[in-house]
């Protein structure tokens, strides 16, 4: 019996690449897609390739373009002849004013974050096996107003979420689809220190998560047969707080 097989969107770095790393040491064989990050899509393949008997693909597509998604899902079809579980963890967060948001910027965000996991799960769903798993992945951002200068990036992980809840109904029973709502992970770079301070004192854990954190909510997501149409808040309890 062939392996069961991950695609993994924007999976070569950050939490992406987290992700595809815990569907490797599952057995899983792993479909690496990256928007502008070769090399280190590439080192990843090699790492994974010489510490876990699976294979790895790497496919290469800006999810702006309208035609990606598809494309992303039939190199994973020619990698592998199977699909099992996708998970969308690529993103666009661009740090800006309120007054200084462009259409071109609004668009990019749209594009990325909401318009491609849609058609990306609009083309997995027509190949994927019986049983199949779809994981977004949204942000506590989509739950709350606190980053002005992320507008962009909220409103389309909020629509996400409501995506997520109709995408389920319309997909059940032969596919689930879920998300994971992180808390603070990784920070934008360019994110203040003391705006980071200032959220983490709302977080009963009393500190940030790691990649790891979410790359375990997600198999769980994955390995829950009676779960579909949920968002699971990774982010330390701070949704209690709202």
């Amino acid at each position: 019996m062939s392996n069961r097989v991950a695609l993994v969107t924007g999976g070569a770095r950050r939490v992406g690449a987290e992700i595809v790393r815990s569907f490797a040491a599952r057995g899983y064989d792993v479909v690496v897609h990256h928007g502008k990050s070769p090399d280190a899509a590439d080192a990843l393949a090699q790492e994974l390739r010489r510490t876990h008997d699976v294979r790895i693909a790497v496919v290469q597509e800006d999810l702006a373009d309208v035609e990606a998604p598809s494309r992303v899902v039939d190199a994973a079809m020619r990698a592998f002849g199977a699909l099992d579980v996708v998970v969308s963890s690529a993103s666009v967060m661009m740090t800006h004013p309120f007054d200084a948001v462009t259409p071109d910027q609004w668009e990019q965000t749209s594009a990325v974050n909401l318009r491609a996991p849609f058609f990306l799960m609009q083309a997995a769903a027509r190949v994927m096996r019986d049983g199949g798993v779809i994981v977004q992945l949204s942000d506590h951002l989509a739950f709350e107003s606190i980053f002005p200068t992320l507008i962009p990036h909220q409103v389309t992980k909020a629509a996400l979420t409501q995506l997520v809840r109709t995408t389920a109904s319309a997909l059940a029973p032969r596919v689930r689809v879920n998300a994971v709502a992180p808390g603070l992970v990784l920070p934008p770079d360019d994110l203040a220190d003391d705006a980071i301070e200032r959220f983490l004192r709302d977080v009963p854990m009393g500190r940030s998560g790691t990649p790891h954190d979410v790359a375990q909510a997600v198999h769980f997501l994955v390995d829950a047969p009676y779960v579909t149409g949920i968002v699971l808040p990774v982010d330390g309890g701070r949704h209690l707080r709202r």
